[in-house]
């Protein structure tokens, strides 16, 4: 990476710079006359909502509730519509500083570019000691900027599948998230692979071909393949005992330390991948779940390079049959990422078991990965909730954006447009009440509905500004319009409670100094690059990895063979525009 601005030795908290306090939530709130979607139906209905004690305590048609007495705040809402809050249910907060910088690769070849440039890669603050020497700061700074774009895009909550190196960079991330008020579930994203990269990309089925004939050829760099003489690999690798203790012990502390709920931080155990977390990772994954009763998160199927490896990693050749056969895929609150490549029998157990679906339209379009299934996804039962991904494969985390996508995308998927979803439907089933489902904070006690005795995780829209005009369908109109950002448009986004607090007022988020926090991440990351430097023929590691994962997709026929083996060339069709099959000898 280039140059990077340094924050003076005095600097010690950054951070600190950048919050203000958020008001407490010790007097009610009336909300006088608010728009609500009528949840028996497709109108709106005009009701008096009071906010107290963190809940929404009562909802009665307008004007029929009292002002509140003892200096409880009212709020004319004529010309506002209340939604319930939206749960962004997966992202990865780090991937801030990398934003629109990776060139269109595929999901394989670009989490090698993510690991490279961010602040803690080999390319990052600090160049190749940047593992060691690059501060938690940047972890915090990220999550600071990953909260405030989720919050003023209509999300109360976030799920961060975070990676951390310690729980100094845990800290930083979970103070940010305080500052900004946003209800977060933290999930460590933490793998126990022996060597890293060995199980990003998919084998090669002709690997022992290919380096018998370099072998053969006398060639001094092997297949030109990953392994450490060159050649293509031709097993998985393998897993470090060691590590995997230390990593379930990083668990067990972050969830000693941090898990708050009353705070708003929910910690949440959340291996990376089932290909890159050994048997004994998941089940001590579980058991730590059991213990202290937390919700689990992880990455499933979200690309066919994984649906492959699921082929060649595990005996029953299912990554969905692997989870369950752990322990993790059952326990109330899993929620698995993308899942674009499930089969039905696949997405049946994913019912079955309770566990939740996140779906990731941008990301999985702008990474290549697939469209999920929709449809049959919610046919067979499945909790489907919404997510933004990281901001380095969607590249921002506007939550408007991702519901926007996930409602017309699926309209190419079949002719019937009456099962097209809805923008109603996409909002307030999907992000709102399956988002809160997804982590077991819906129902009774949680998020995610406009119900009375639910927790106080709502929005206000200012129906004046000019992305909500002029009057047709509001809910529709927030999902499917665009947002004018001119001073004089208004912000659509007028307020926002989460657990009761004020966290947004007149479009600012309450807690976060704006312009100060421009200015922080301006001075932490100073230089300009082009997304030139992101190919990955530039270092050996990722030059080799995409040999490979060329070669196992028959890209080449030359390395690849051509062909693959019968068990790897059929997958779920309809999830690309192009057809999956891969030849077979």
């Amino acid at each position: 990476m280039g140059n990077v601005t340094r924050l003076p030795a005095a600097a010690v908290d950054p951070m600190a710079s950048v919050i203000r306090p958020l008001r407490p939530a010790s007097k009610p709130t009336l909300l006088r006359n608010a728009l609500i979607p009528d949840s028996d139906g497709d109108g709106y209905l005009r009701r008096d909502v009071l906010i107290a004690d963190g809940l929404l305590v009562k909802i009665a048609p307008a004007g029929t509730l009292a002002t509140p007495r003892d200096g409880g705040r009212f709020v004319d809402c004529t010309h506002r519509m209340l939604l319930p809050g939206f749960f962004n249910a997966h992202t990865h907060s780090v991937q801030h500083w990398v934003r629109g910088l990776i060139m269109p690769l595929p999901l394989e070849l670009w989490v090698l570019q993510l690991i490279q440039h961010e602040p803690r890669g080999n390319g990052g603050w600090n160049g190749s000691e940047s593992f060691d020497k690059t501060p938690a700061l940047a972890v915090g700074v990220s999550a600071m900027l990953c909260g405030v774009e989720a919050l003023l895009s209509g999300c109360t909550a976030i799920m961060d599948h975070h990676y951390i190196r310690n729980c100094e960079d845990m800290a930083t991330a979970v103070a940010a998230y305080k500052a900004v008020g946003i209800r977060a579930f933290i999930a460590p994203m933490l793998d126990d692979d022996a060597e890293l990269y060995q199980n990003f990309i998919p084998l090669c089925s002709a690997a022992e071909e290919v380096n018998r004939r370099a072998h053969a050829a006398g060639c001094a760099c092997g297949s030109r393949g990953m392994r450490a003489d060159g050649n293509f690999r031709e097993r998985p690798g393998g897993s470090d005992a060691e590590k995997t203790k230390k990593q379930l012990a990083l668990w067990e502390e972050c969830v000693e330390r941090f898990h708050r709920p009353d705070e708003g931080i929910h910690v949440v155990i959340g291996p990376v991948t089932a290909y890159s977390a050994s048997l004994d990772m998941l089940r001590g994954a579980a058991d730590i779940r059991r213990r202290h009763g937390l919700a689990g998160h992880t990455h499933l199927l979200e690309t066919r390079a994984q649906a492959m490896m699921a082929h060649q990693h595990f005996p029953s050749g299912s990554a969905v049959s692997h989870l369950a056969e752990s322990g993790f895929l059952s326990l109330p609150g899993t929620s698995c990422a993308h899942a674009c490549w499930l089969t039905d029998d696949e997405a049946k157990l994913m019912a079955e078991s309770g566990a939740s679906v996140v779906h990731c339209p941008v990301s999985n379009l702008r990474l290549g990965s697939g469209v999920l299934p929709l449809s049959k996804f919610l046919e067979h039962g499945v909790n489907v909730a919404i997510g933004c991904d990281g901001a380095a494969s969607s590249d921002g985390q506007d939550m408007l954006e991702a519901l926007k996508l996930a409602t017309i995308i699926h309209t190419a998927s079949t002719p019937e447009y009456r099962s097209w979803p809805t923008a109603r439907f996409t909002a307030l089933t999907l992000a709102a009440r399956n988002g809160y489902r997804s982590v077991n904070f819906g129902g009774d006690a949680g998020g995610g509905e406009l119900l009375e005795g639910r927790v106080a995780d709502v929005t206000l829209w200012d129906l004046t500004a000019l992305s909500l005009l002029p009057r047709t369908d509001p809910l529709s109109l927030l999902v499917l319009g665009s947002r004018t950002q001119a001073p004089g448009a208004g912000s659509g986004l007028d307020s926002a409670w989460v657990d009761g607090v004020l966290t947004v007022e007149g479009g600012s988020p309450v807690g976060i100094d704006l312009p100060a926090l421009r200015a922080l991440i301006i001075i932490l990351q100073s230089d300009y690059r082009s997304t030139a430097v992101t190919d990955p023929s530039l270092l050996p590691h990722t030059a080799a990895a995409e040999v490979e994962y060329r070669a196992a997709f028959c890209l080449d026929a030359p390395d690849g063979g051509g062909t693959v083996t019968p068990e790897l060339a059929r997958y779920e069709q309809g999830r690309t525009l192009y057809d999956p099959t891969l030849p077979t000898a």
